[in-house]
């Protein structure tokens, strides 16, 4: 991509061969040759680097690592589509989920060529790309977001991937903004108690006798008699 928007792809591809140029634009072909050679130089490791040193241009260079380094795009396919049938959601946010997915599914449309150009014809085709693309958002979901999945499958319209992961998000942070609620409850509850509330006192004994508070009916002085050595807590009252 950056080749092709500083207009130096046709040195990679062909497009721009030396013989096709003569005079002063044959000195420029050369100075725009050596300036992608040397981005290809810096772009692969340095292992590789002694080996592309002597090479005249900056075609042989890109055909000889395309031959070196080149892997079937059957088998490419195969391992894309191994990490998009198991990814799941795990402790992902539903964002960071669909981010992961999204860019495997665009990597797949760089690998597999579309459909014909007739609307009408490529119509069924790009349905059924949609509607996988959904069902393998939904299937990866956690379980916790099984509602949201029953949801969408009996929608009678059928939701695109971006609608469900829409509806995915809003769910997600009403779940996020319920439990924050839930956790500062306890903490309302003991606010409120801080102002004319009192905690119930647990009832101390009391004589079955005389029903005074602070004693038991064996223990009462008036009945077994005050000890020797005991003092009233009463005032004692001045005489006239």
């Amino acid at each position: 991509m950056e080749l092709l928007v500083k207009n130096k792809l046709g040195f990679i591809d062909g497009a721009c061969l030396k013989s096709s140029y003569r005079g002063k634009l044959r000195h420029q072909w050369k100075l725009c040759n050596v300036v992608v050679f040397l981005w290809i130089g810096h772009t692969v490791s340095t292992e590789l680097q002694p080996s592309i040193i002597y090479a005249s241009d900056a075609r042989k260079v890109s055909n000889e690592f395309k031959e070196r380094f080149n892997i079937s795009n059957l088998t490419m396919f195969y391992h894309l589509w191994t990490t998009i049938g198991t990814l799941r959601q795990g402790t992902d946010f539903i964002t960071s989920y669909y981010t992961k997915m999204k860019d495997l599914w665009d990597e797949m449309d760089l690998m597999v060529p579309g459909a014909g150009c007739e609307y009408d014809e490529t119509r069924p085709f790009l349905d059924q790309f949609k509607n996988l693309c959904l069902l393998q958002f939904l299937v990866s979901l956690n379980d916790n977001y099984s509602h949201v999945r029953s949801e969408i499958l009996l929608k009678t319209h059928v939701l695109t991937v971006y609608q469900a992961y829409a509806l995915a998000v809003h769910k997600e942070s009403q779940k996020t903004l319920s439990v924050a609620n839930s956790d500062k409850e306890p903490l309302i509850m003991l606010a409120g108690r801080g102002r004319g509330f009192k905690a119930a006192r647990k009832p101390g004994p009391i004589c079955d006798y005389y029903s005074y508070k602070g004693h038991l009916k064996e223990n009462c002085y008036k009945i077994i008699s005050y000890p020797p050595d005991f003092k009233s807590k009463k005032k004692p009252q001045n005489s006239v």
